[in-house]
């Protein structure tokens, strides 16, 4: 979702390159570990950093689908001395590499790679708890792990960030978004649109969300832009194993995704099996994924207490706009 936004900024980085020639790379071996999980084609980087001693491990699933990992290190930092962070980039996604078939880009598939992922760190750091931090489809993917066969029982908790758990109620909340914000702004033609196309479970596999989507950031429903931030490009840039060619090139990949894996996520009624703690971040603004869908994960998650912290100044990455709350409630939930 975010590959367009993405595209527009090459430019940016080929230019910041030049303006911030002075800067050195960070050691990438720094603190802790750096080892690959190979697995039905792909060559995943998995970095662990931080503070290994403290036998807490946070593993972050990001967002995308084919987003990055490191690169959110500038803003998941502040989490390194309290405890070990565990950044993973998915298949096609980030600097994974390797000969994978597209058919695997499913969501089965991501939760299998997630089980062998939190298997390796499980193995190679026996006496650590890991935590899964999930943003946005890490959440997605989060909620497929966690209810599949006995995979919770691998983990100590979860936080989900501004992310679902059906696409049918994730596209109710964005339209309803719409339809709210439309009328504030008065965009008459924007309500008209939504008002005309509901989304209905008969509909979902040829729902044109595209477009809604677009009508909704038009709207605001996300407008901070991470390249805004010159010490996250430079990061990006010279601090991350990632390469902006290498980051723009797995969009494609993803179009089967979106046209038809997509429409297939519900995990509705298996929420109700969740039993680890779960606590839910969320950026109040946000419009990519609504607070309503917060509201409704917390109510579907009968056999836990679930927690639900606001960031009332967000909107789909509350770590980027109160980085340090951000960072503190996820030491709160940890600890």
């Amino acid at each position: 979702m975010k590959s367009l936004r993405r595209l527009l900024h090459i430019c940016l980085f080929t230019s910041l390159v030049t303006l911030f020639f002075s800067c050195e790379k960070e050691d990438l071996t720094e603190v802790g570990q750096t080892f690959h999980l190979r697995h039905k084609g792909a060559d995943m980087p998995i970095w662990v950093r931080g503070n290994l001693s403290s036998n807490k491990i946070v593993l972050y699933l990001h967002g995308g689908p084919g987003d990055c990992a490191m690169c959110y290190r500038h803003y998941l930092k502040g989490l390194e001395n309290s405890v070990a962070v565990a950044y993973w980039d998915q298949r096609i996604a980030g600097s994974s590499s390797g000969k994978v078939d597209l058919k695997t880009l499913n969501y089965e598939q991501f939760g299998e790679d997630a089980y062998y992922t939190v298997k390796l760190l499980k193995e190679r750091y026996p006496n650590a708890k890991i935590y899964l931090l999930a943003h946005s489809f890490g959440v997605e993917l989060a909620w497929q792990f966690l209810t599949t066969g006995d995979n919770q029982k691998m983990v100590s908790g979860l936080m989900a960030v501004n992310g679902t758990f059906s696409t049918y109620r994730w596209l109710v909340q964005v339209r309803e978004w719409v339809l709210r914000e439309a009328r504030k702004q008065n965009k008459p033609e924007v309500e008209k649109y939504a008002a005309e196309n509901p989304v209905t479970r008969e509909n979902l596999s040829t729902y044109q969300w595209e477009k809604l989507y677009r009508h909704m950031m038009d709207l605001g429903g996300n407008p901070v832009s991470l390249y805004d931030d010159k010490a996250f490009v430079v990061n990006y840039v010279f601090a991350t194993p990632n390469t902006a060619l290498g980051q723009f090139t797995h969009g494609k990949a993803y179009e089967q995704y979106g046209k038809v894996e997509m429409q297939k996520f519900e995990k509705s009624a298996l929420l109700r099996n969740i039993r680890i703690p779960v606590a839910l971040f969320w950026g109040v603004k946000d419009g990519v994924v609504p607070v309503g869908i917060a509201h409704e994960t917390r109510d579907l998650l009968t056999a836990t207490s679930a927690s639900l912290v606001t960031f009332d100044a967000s909107w789909h990455e509350p770590f980027v706009s109160e980085t340090d709350r951000f960072i503190a409630e996820v030491l709160r939930f940890v600890r």
